[in-house]
This record gives structure tokens, C-alpha cells and sequence, in this order.
């Protein structure tokens, strides 16, 4: 039927030749491609045209798998049409945007820029309103940072934790990733069936999925934000540890497989911290559980709402190895972090300036609450001490940032975290101010700031606003002088004694800057001053507030004082300075004459002296003896901060081993009488007291009678880990390293290799990082830049390396050949502290090296440049004291002071 084909197109021709043309139809409306406007990000924080009002988020979470996915329904409020909304995501590829308006969808653009800003461009405006933003996304899972969502292994099973503080929950999921958009959550996951999946709030419901999954959602939380969300997927064990508080919410310890029997202390002191928390605030523990995600490392701990994250070196304890210091430890962690919870959950700052409002009350309440906790302790005295000299320490350097520090980029968010002035001289201010108004009154201001912002945000003007009400205006201006700028007062004095008239000071105050300070002296603030003046029977007391350059304070006594004490109370943040005779009249006041805080501030400002350049230091060593044989530990301790003045690079190696010999001798007696290992019924005072004093004679001087026995204990418990006290244990691992030979360190090594367990390799690498020997440091420098282990457990070994001055030089040349590798693997609040390192130099050729060799790195680093400054300065100014002392040092060791005989220990 072939032939059929041709004459069917020619009938087919013909009809079509002579039929009508029918009209072409007409084209279909070709639809215009909708127009985006160009991009144009906000420069850090937010526009605040649109805020979150709400969050619905789902995750997919699988442990072992690399990426993760998830959708995010973000309910806003648009305060005026927009065609641009900008929020954050960071590493997340965004597969869907709309934003539904409820009577239309606008289908958005996806687009990025810098920091982790996530805009979503709209072909029309976004009319004012409520809207809903919906995005589906994926995202990598992080496993070597531990930022964002991350992953670590533990025994071969993969576990996720989240981290997110301050700008890190935009790795996870799209969010508005700032503080002040505090709002509800609601959370639910995808895991797989019988891992346990937790968040900040309860879980409402499991529904089995197939192929082995299993769907959790979450309770609704209460308003919190971004950085606040918190979960952990993976096959975990949960402890049940009874309940908390005044209304009983369930306590449970989350951790590892296998790990539960090491929670025994954490649960056992957990609820009492939760009461003293709930005492001082006279408020119910908030939240309806309490979970305890106990994280990888010391680094994660965490305020999240209903699932405080605490490491595993703080949480996880033996049964049988609950020492003295790990009690303490976990304790005074543990309190810090859910004393956030009014500061910083309950009310929390409203941008990353006012994130003392959270660290610096909070630091100071670890203070107040853990001196009920455990009166033995003694922990308020050591801890005011500490922090009191490491502010001022930091407030010394004209690169010092005030306590509330600008926020403007986003290198200042992340250095807003700073320890010396966010924490320590922040809550060394509160400090001030409560023995300035007592401690109820405080404690009063306190209470109402949280009431009258709970679950909102707060500034720094609220938090004035509520001081000045609660106790004057004058009190709310002298705080913010103190909390809104940088550096610390020096406050001097004049007696002005006239025959029938009160005697009088003549006060003055200036910027404190050590010698070779390039910083400006001319700065006041409104300084809460009591000085104390002694008289042949007594003394007198006397307080007032100076606000200017200079001031008269009057003495109730007609007789010029034998003494006066220029910080009565030890509670003052500043330096008193006293003139050469001055100072004599006051150390030789009797020794009853002060309480122990005074006499602890009278030694910190001798050491001010010293660094001004007032008072040389070989004078100032000879105080040392009669401190190190005090009763109380505090003075010892602050009396040993005179050693670390010295400059021992640059001592002969025969100046040194003088100079160490010097410091075994005035503290070991008292450390041989107490011995390495404790007796059966020693106090937790006595405890501490040998802990200190053996540091002091061992690690810091030379006993060769206590370095020969720490070395004999430390060899028999790395054969047998029984046949040493826990609390000996970390001091004779060092000492035994500090001085030993090739055959302990291999030990040593080969035990850390094989060890499982986080907590116990760590304490086998801080005993591998004290040695002296330079071919065996140069062997473990070498793990820091390999892959055999990971670098945030490693990183000791370089911190040691540049802390002694026999492997110093050694260290720096490792770090100039290391550096851009090692920057590459660290997070950025680990940058800071990887460029820190180079402030343990101390002369003007190290200090050129350090501008010529980080000058160029440092400006592509995050969160690196102020730590650069610091460092710098650091280098500086301790060669400016090496060049006033060096000389008087060397005349010092060349006939040092005899020791007295120590008392007899408790």
C-alpha cells in the first residue's frame, strides 16, 4: 500500500491550494519576567523594617551524614513596604523564598553578602502588614570549629550540639540573628528512630516516619533569641537526676553513651546551685526542665533556656575522682551559666554593645551565689582578688576598650566577648558599688532590673534608669563613668595637716598607665573614694564621690594621721598611689590594722607602683618572704603576682636558676610540711592551700626534693592509676615534666595517643606541654600541626611553649613557620588567642618581628586586629620594665632576703 502515500499528499496539495487561508491564531500573552532591585545590604545591624514575630523551624538531623536540611516559616511584622528584606544565613544554600502577605505570594531572590547577610530581593513591594517568610534550605555540617550545627564523634558514634553565641545560629538555619529580636520558636526535627532528639522546650509529640525516621516536635518556647536555640541529636544516654527548684522541673544530664555514672557530682550539686539562684532573686527557677547537654569540650558551655550546655571536662567526673578543684570547677561554671538565665534569657541585651548587661552581672553573681554554696571554699575573697587584678591588668593598656564597647562591625561583635573588661572589670564595678551601697541595696536594684524587662531586652540606659531609681542619680552617672569608658583611675593624695583644724586630703585623680605608656593621663571619672587613716588608738573611715580632676576630703581628727589608706575596703576599682614615705607608713601600720581585702589591695597597688615605674622592683621582691608565710592563701597569692614582674629572658641562665632557687626556698618549707598528697580529714582549705603553695615552689621556683618526688609519683600512676591521690594527680604530672627526660615524655605521648577519653588526654597533654627540653617541645609542637589529633586539644602545647623562657624562642619560630596553616583550622574567637601568644615577648627586636610578620595577616583575620593591639603594647611596655628593673633585679639576687620561718600549717 505504499503507492497509496503520494496520491494522499497531492489530494492533499490540491485541497489546500484552493481552500480558504484560515486566520493565524493570535500569539498567547508571553508573561514579563519579574524585576528584582539591585542588592543593597544593610552595612551590619538589621533594618528594622521588618521583625520577626515568630519562627516555625524543621530540620532534618542525621548525625552521620555531612549536610543537613530544613525548612524555616518566619512570621514579621513589615513596618513600612519594602521590596527588600534582610536577615542572615551563612554557608546555607537557600532552594525556596516567598513570602506570603495572606492575600498574595511574592516568589523571592536569594541573595548573599558579607558576614552572612541573607537578602531576599521581591519583584513588588511587600506591603506593611503581617507577612510570613518561607524558606527551604540545606547546610553543611560543621566538624572541626564546632560552630553552628557540629559534629563529634565520640567511641565511633557521631553525635550533633549546636553553638551559636553571637552570630553563629545563621549556619544553621535562616534567622534574624541579633539579640534584640527576641521571640517564640517552634521547633521540630526529622532523626532517625531511636536517637534522642532535644531542644530548649519539652517534646509534644513523636510520630514514626518511614525509612527508620521519626518526626519530634517541641513545645513552644518562651521569647528568646537566635543565638539562644539549642539542640543535640544522636544516641545519647539521658540521666534522670531528680528536679530543681521551687517548682520542681525535671533535671537530667544528657551525655555520651555510657557516660551517665560520671554525672554523680554535677546532679548532686546542680539543685542547690538552682536554689541559691532562686534565693537571690526570689524568683522560681523559669523554665519547665532543666537538661544539662554536657558538650565535647570545656569550650560550648551555654545559656540555652530548659538545656544549659556544660563541657565534659567540667560535668563528667569519676566516681572516686571528685577532687577539690573538679568540684569547684563544675560548680562555679555551672553557676555562671544558668545565673544567665535572668541575666541574659529572662532579660537579654538589646545589641552586642550591652552584652556586659549579661557577662559582667553574671560574673559578678558567680561570686555572691557560690560563697553560700560551699563556705569552705572561701571562693568570694579569691575570685574578687582575681578578677580585680586582671581587669586592672587589662585596663592598663592604652588599647584597653571600655566595658560597654561599640559594636559597629562585625569584627566588634565578635570581640565583644572580652574576659579582662566585659567579665572581670565589669563585675569588679558591681563589686564597688555594692560596698558603696550596701549589699541588700544592690541586690535590690538588681531584682527590679530583671522584673522590669523579664522576657524583653534591656540597655544600658535601662539599666541606669532602674539605678538611678533605686538609689540616686548621682550613683547611676558615677557607674556609667566607670562602665563607658576605657582604663582605670589613679587616685593620689596630700595630707594637709593644720594645728586646730580637721586634717584634710587633697585627693587627685588620673588615667593609671605604666611606665612606657603612650596613652593620655587626662581622664577623670565620678570615683566612689574611701580611705582609711590611722591614729595611735584606731582609725577612721571616710567616704566620698570624685567627680573632677581633684577634690578635699576631711578627716575627723585634728592630729595628722600616722597612715593613710587609700582604698578602705580593698572594694575601690582603682590604683591608689602613694609617694615613697607614704607607702613606708602604711606597710609598717600593724598587722591587725587592716582587714584582708585592704591589705590585698595595698599589695596590688605596690605592684602598680612597680609597673609606673614608682617603685623599683628589686625593692618591691623583698615584701615577698613575709606574704608567702601568711595564714591566708589570698595574700600569698597576691603577694606572688611581685614574681611575675621579673622579666626572667632577660636573666643569664645562672641569674635564673639564682632567681628560681630564691622563689624553692621561700615557698618550699611551707610546701614540704604540706606534701603532694593529702592526709586523711584535711578541710577543702587546707586543700587549696597546699594546691597554691606547691604551684608556687615547683612550678614557679625550683625544689629539687619536691620536683624528685613529684617525679616518683607521676611514674608510678602512669603505670598504675590508682596508686595516686586524685588531688596530686595534675600538679606531679607537671613538675614531673617540667624536669624530665626523653623516657617520660614518650610515656607520656603513647598514653595520650591510645586515651579515649577527651578529659584524660588533656590532662596528659598539659603534662606534655611543660617541658623544657627543646627537642622533645620541638617533637610536640609537631602534634599541633598534624592531623593525628585535633588542634583544639593540641593547642596547649603551643601555649606552653611560649609561656617558659627556655622554649620561648623556640615557640616563635614553630608559630612564623605554622601560622597561616594553623589560622586556617581556628575558629575566629580562637584567632584572637592564637595572636595573643606573641605578647609573651618582651623586647623591641621580638616586638619588630611581630609588626613585620602578622602587620600584613592580621587585617584578613577575623577578631584579630584588637588582639594584635594588645599584644604589641604588651611587648612594649614589658620591655620598658625590663629596661627600668633588669639592673635592680640582678642586684637583688645577688644577696636576696632571707626567708623566715613559715607558721605552722592548719
Amino acid at each position: 500500500m505504499r503507492w497509496q502515500l503520494p496520491l494522499l499528499l497531492a489530494f492533499l496539495s490540491l485541497r489546500c491550494t484552493h481552500a480558504p487561508e484560515p486566520a493565524a491564531p493570535a500569539p498567547a500573552p508571553v508573561a514579563a519576567a519579574p524585576t528584582y532591585p539591585e542588592p543593597q545590604p544593610p552595612a551590619l545591624r538589621l533594618p528594622d523594617t521588618v521583625r520577626p514575630t515568630h519562627y516555625a523551624l524543621d530540620l532534618k538531623l542525621i548525625p552521620a551524614e555531612p549536610t543537613f536540611s530544613g525548612a524555616v516559616a518566619i512570621d514579621v511584622e513589615v513596618r513600612e513596604p519594602v521590596r527588600q528584606v534582610w536577615l542572615h544565613g551563612q554557608d546555607l544554600e537557600v532552594t525556596q523564598a516567598r513570602v506570603d502577605t495572606g492575600t498574595r505570594t511574592l516568589e523571592a531572590r536569594a541573595v548573599t553578602a558579607s558576614d552572612g547577610r541573607l537578602g531576599l530581593l521581591l519583584p513588588e513591594p511587600l506591603p506593611a502588614g503581617k507577612a510570613v517568610i518561607h524558606l527551604s534550605f540545606t547546610g553543611h555540617v560543621d566538624r572541626e570549629r564546632s560552630r553552628g550545627l557540629y559534629s563529634v564523634e565520640e567511641r565511633g558514634e557521631p553525635y550533633l550540639y549546636t553553638f551559636f553565641e553571637p552570630v553563629d545560629a545563621r549556619r544553621a538555619f535562616p534567622c534574624f540573628d541579633e539579640p534584640g529580636f527576641k521571640v517564640p520558636w517552634r521547633l521540630r526535627f526529622t532523626v532517625k528512630a531511636g536517637h534522642v532528639a532535644l531542644a530548649n522546650h519539652p517534646v509534644v509529640s513523636r510520630e514514626p516516619l518511614p525509612e527508620g525516621l521519626e518526626r519530634v516536635t517541641f513545645a513552644e518556647s518562651r521569647p528568646m533569641p537566635s543565638y539562644l536555640v539549642a539542640f543535640m541529636v544522636g544516641p545519647f544516654d539521658v540521666v534522670d537526676a531528680g528536679t530543681v527548684g521551687r517548682n520542681a522541673a525535671p533535671l537530667r544530664f544528657i551525655v555520651p553513651r555510657g557516660r551517665g555514672p560520671e554525672t554523680a557530682y554535677a546532679a548532686s550539686a546542680t539543685p542547690r546551685i538552682v536554689k541559691a539562684l532562686e534565693d537571690f532573686f526570689d524568683q522560681a527557677y523559669p523554665y519547665e526542665k532543666l537538661d544539662v547537654a554536657v558538650v565535647p569540650r570545656y569550650w560550648g558551655t551555654m545559656e540555652h533556656p530548659g538545656i544549659v550546655a556544660l563541657g565534659q571536662p567540667l560535668t563528667l567526673i569519676r566516681p572516686g575522682e571528685e577532687t577539690l578543684a573538679r568540684r569547684k570547677w563544675y560548680a562555679t561554671i555551672a553557676g555562671h551559666e544558668l545565673g544567665h538565665y535572668w541575666f541574659g534569657d529572662i532579660v537579654t541585651c538589646k545589641w552586642w554593645d550591652d552584652i556586659w548587661l549579661n557577662e559582667s552581672l553574671t560574673s559578678w553573681l558567680d561570686r555572691k551565689t557560690m560563697d553560700g554554696f560551699d563556705p569552705g571554699w572561701g571562693f568570694s575573697r579569691e575570685a574578687s582578688m582575681n578578677a580585680l587584678s586582671f581587669a586592672l591588668d587589662a585596663d592598663a593598656l592604652s588599647a584597653a576598650l571600655p566595658v560597654r564597647k561599640p559594636a559597629n562591625t562585625h569584627d566588634d561583635v565578635l570581640g565583644s566577648f572580652d574576659n579582662g573588661t566585659t567579665y572581670a572589670k565589669g563585675s569588679s564595678v558591681i563589686s564597688m558599688f555594692e560596698a558603696w551601697l550596701g549589699p541588700e541595696r544592690m541586690r535590690d536594684v538588681l531584682r527590679a532590673h530583671v522584673r522590669k524587662h523579664a522576657w524583653g531586652v534591656a540597655t544600658s540606659e535601662d539599666f541606669a534608669t532602674t539605678l538611678s531609681e533605686a538609689a540616686s542619680p548621682d550613683v547611676a552617672r558615677s557607674f556609667r563613668s566607670f562602665i563607658d569608658q576605657p582604663g582605670a583611675p589613679r587616685i593620689s593624695a596630700e595630707v594637709q595637716c593644720k594645728p586646730g583644724t580637721p586634717t584634710r586630703l587633697k585627693l587627685s585623680q588620673e588615667r593609671f598607665l605604666p611606665a612606657g605608656s603612650t596613652g593620655g593621663a587626662a581622664q577623670t571619672w565620678t570615683v566612689p573614694v574611701c580611705v582609711r587613716a590611722g591614729t595611735g588608738g584606731g582609725s577612721h573611715r571616710v567616704c566620698q564621690l570624685l567627680s573632677e580632676s581633684t577634690g578635699e576630703l576631711s578627716l575627723p581628727m585634728r592630729d595628722c594621721p600616722k597612715w593613710v589608706l587609700l582604698n578602705a575596703g580593698g572594694t575601690g576599682y582603682y590604683r591608689s598611689s602613694y609617694t615613697r614615705e607614704q607607702l613606708a607608713k602604711v606597710l609598717a601600720a600593724p598587722p591587725n590594722a587592716f582587714t584582708v581585702e585592704e591589705r590585698l589591695a595595698l599589695l596590688a597597688d605596690v605592684e602598680g607602683s612597680v609597673r609606673r615605674g614608682d617603685l623599683p622592683l628589686g625593692e618591691a621582691l623583698r615584701l615577698v618572704p613575709a606574704t608567702a608565710n601568711d595564714k591566708d592563701r589570698t595574700i600569698v597569692l597576691r603577694g606572688s603576682r611581685l614574681l611575675q614582674l621579673v622579666n626572667e629572658d632577660g636573666l643569664s641562665p645562672a641569674e635564673r636558676t639564682r632567681f628560681r632557687k630564691w622563689v624553692g626556698d621561700v615557698y618550699g618549707p611551707r610546701a614540704r610540711k604540706l606534701g603532694w598528697e593529702p592526709k586523711p580529714g584535711d578541710s577543702d582549705e587546707l586543700k587549696q592551700e597546699r594546691s597554691r603553695i606547691l604551684e608556687l615552689a615547683t612550678m614557679h621556683g625550683e625544689d629539687p626534693a619536691l620536683s624528685q618526688e613529684a617525679e616518683r609519683l607521676a611514674r608510678a600512676w602512669l603505670k598504675d592509676r590508682k596508686s595516686v591521690n586524685p588531688e596530686a594527680v595534675n600538679g606531679v604530672l607537671v613538675v614531673a615534666a617540667m624536669h624530665g627526660d626523653k623516657a617520660l615524655f614518650d610515656t607520656l605521648l603513647t598514653q595520650a595517643r591510645k586515651e579515649e577519653d577527651r578529659n584524660e588526654r588533656s590532662r596528659l597533654l598539659t603534662a606534655l606541654a611543660t617541658f623544657r627540653d627543646p627537642a622533645l617541645v620541638k617533637e610536640s609542637l609537631s602534634l599541633v600541626i598534624g592531623k593525628e589529633m585535633d588542634i583544639r586539644d593540641t593547642k596547649v602545647l603551643l601555649t606552653g611553649a611560649f609561656n617558659a623562657p627556655e622554649t620561648r624562642e623556640l615557640a616563635w619560630t614553630f608559630y612564623r613557620e605554622n601560622f597561616d596553616a594553623l589560622a586556617e583550622r581556628l575558629r575566629s574567637d580562637e584567632l584572637a588567642w592564637l595572636v595573643g601568644l606573641v605578647g609573651n615577648l618582651c623586647d623591641t627586636q621580638h616586638h619588630a618581628q611581630v609588626q613585620e610578620f602578622l602587620g600584613p595577616r592580621v587585617p584578613r583575620l577575623e577578631n584579630a586586629p584588637r588582639a594584635l593591639a594588645r599584644a604589641e603594647e604588651s611587648i612594649r611596655l614589658c620591655a620598658e620594665s625590663d629596661r627600668l628593673n633588669r639592673e635592680g633585679v640582678k642586684s637583688f639576687l645577688r644577696a636576696p632576703p632571707t626567708v623566715p620561718a613559715s607558721p605552722q600549717t592548719r
